[in-house]
C-alpha cells in the first residue's frame, strides 16, 4: 500500500508541475512576439531580421512558449525557438553540452529573455540560422516582409539571403 501511495504522490507532483508550466506558458500573437524580439535586439542581429526570427519561430513552435518536441535520438526541443536538450539546455535526462547554461524548463514560460539569449548563442555559432531546419526550408531566401505586416515594425535590409534549402 505504501508503494502505491508513493507512486500516487509522484503522479500528483508531476501534474502540479505541468500545470504550473502551463499556467505560465503563452501562445504569442505574431506582432506581439515581433515587438519583443525587436526590443531584445534581434532586428539585424548577425544579419538576420525580425522576419527571419518570426518565420523560424512560427514553423518551430507556432509561437507557443510551452511547446516541447521529442526527437528519435532521445533529445527534446523546448520553447518558442525549439532549443535542443543535447546542445543548448539541460533537461535532466538527455546527455547535454548545455551551451546556454540553463535548465530546459526555463524555456517553457512566457518570459522570453532567456530563450532569446540562448537563440543568440545558437545564431552566433558556426551554423547560424541554419541550425534550424525550418528556417532553411521555409524562410531562407524568401521575402519575409509579410511576417511584419500590420506590426508597425520594419525589417532591416541587411538580412543574409542564404541560398540554403
Amino acid at each position: 500500500m505504501g508503494i502505491i501511495l508513493q507512486s500516487w504522490d509522484t503522479v500528483v507532483v508531476t501534474l502540479i508541475t505541468l500545470m504550473i508550466v502551463t499556467v505560465d506558458a503563452k501562445i504569442y500573437e505574431r506582432c506581439e512576439i515581433a515587438r519583443k524580439l525587436e526590443k531584445a535586439g534581434l532586428n539585424g542581429y548577425r544579419g538576420y531580421t525580425i522576419g527571419d526570427w518570426l518565420c523560424m519561430a512560427h514553423y518551430e513552435s507556432g509561437f507557443d512558449s510551452a511547446f516541447v518536441d521529442h526527437n528519435p535520438d532521445g533529445s527534446s526541443d523546448y520553447g518558442i525557438f525549439q532549443l535542443n536538450s543535447a546542445w543548448w539546455c539541460d533537461n535532466g535526462i538527455t546527455p547535454t553540452r548545455n551551451l546556454c547554461h540553463m535548465d530546459c524548463r526555463d524555456l517553457l514560460n512566457r518570459h522570453l529573455l532567456d530563450d532569446i539569449l540562448c537563440a543568440k548563442r545558437v545564431v552566433s555559432s558556426h551554423d547560424s540560422m541554419r541550425a534550424w531546419n525550418s528556417w532553411i526550408q521555409h524562410c531562407s531566401g524568401h521575402d519575409l516582409s509579410e511576417w511584419l505586416k500590420g506590426c508597425d515594425l520594419h525589417a532591416k535590409s541587411d538580412s543574409r539571403k542564404d541560398s540554403w534549402g
